[in-house]
């Protein structure tokens, strides 16, 4: 009895020396129609626009922001300057009445070289009378509001890029869609002109 011979182990050749064309996988489909070039190039480009610009204008957008308010917190710590004060009421609303600032406030009494002075200031929410805290003062020794702090800079600037990232993916999102809803309905419309010329030939000869 002949002894059966082990399977081969498969190589890219085929029966009788035949070889397996190389890179079979990469040539053009020729089924693949301007349409589908151009909508393929355009997912490409979209995909770019999203992996490296849109980082970058969110990058940039969020340093505006917070440069911005680091640049004001820097002007208003030039002209203002603290002072530790007492309350003399409790701290109260100002948001209901006209041309008060936001943000609550109280009566308060502070001491300089020049004695003590009483003013109304902004103060933190629902402190009560006899409470201690800063008081911010222009150059007139008028009790003003305080300056913005670094973490508001920082907030603002995550929550711009933050926006600008998700704004930017929402017109690339955009432009990918009306772009390619056109495209759809010129397939559309072409298939149905064609079928408009074939579908009397193909109904004469194998019937509805």
């Amino acid at each position: 009895m002949r002894t059966p011979r082990p399977f081969a182990r498969r190589t890219g050749t085929r029966p009788h020396g035949r070889q397996t064309p190389a890179g079979r996988g990469s040539a053009r489909n020729p089924l693949e129609r301007p349409s589908d070039r151009l909508e393929r190039r355009l997912r490409v480009l979209l995909a770019a626009v999203a992996v490296a610009v849109l980082p970058l204008l969110a990058w940039s957008a969020g340093g505006a922001a917070h440069d911005h308010y680091a640049r004001q917190r820097q002007t208003q710590l030039a002209r203002l300057h603290p002072v530790e004060a007492r309350l003399l009421t409790d701290a109260r609303s100002a948001g209901d009445r006209p041309g008060a600032q936001r943000g609550f406030q109280a009566l308060v009494r502070w001491s300089d070289r020049q004695g003590g002075h009483t003013g109304v200031a902004p103060v933190r929410a629902w402190l009560e009378r006899g409470a201690t805290t800063t008081v911010w003062l222009d150059g007139h020794g008028v009790p003003a509001a305080p300056p913005v702090t670094g973490d508001l800079a920082n907030t603002a600037g995550m929550a711009v890029g933050f926006a600008t990232a998700c704004g930017g993916a929402v017109v690339a999102y955009g432009v990918w869609r009306a772009v390619a809803g056109g495209i759809d309905r010129r397939r559309l419309g072409r298939w149905t002109r064609e079928w408009e010329s074939v579908e009397p030939g193909w109904t004469a000869r194998y019937g509805r």
